[in-house]
């Protein structure tokens, strides 16, 4: 079982810039604002919009871990996926 201690030591090693683990974080959420802007599967973009938009756990959980704000990480992507949604909507 992991302490708390072991898991703010984990976090930090993970947040170092220039860690593989911090470049996979980065990654991960690189690849779902892809999906969510750019995906030509729908259902998948549908999902990563709506993971960027409630903003849950696991959401702020990757941003932290890519060393990134969430609450900035919506706001960034909160104009490209209004347009995305309107182009959605359009067919």
């Amino acid at each position: 079982m992991m302490t708390k201690m072991d898991l703010q030591y984990l976090t930090r090693e993970i947040n170092e810039a220039g860690t593989p683990e911090h470049d996979l974080w980065t990654c991960v959420l690189s690849k779902a604002a892809h999906d969510a802007i750019y995906c030509t599967d729908w259902r998948e973009s549908r999902m990563a919009i709506s993971w960027f938009k409630t903003g849950g756990f696991n959401f702020r959980t990757v941003c932290e871990y890519a060393g990134r704000d969430p609450a900035y990480v919506h706001r960034v992507m909160e104009l490209p996926i209004k347009r995305r949604e309107k182009e959605m909507r359009r067919g």
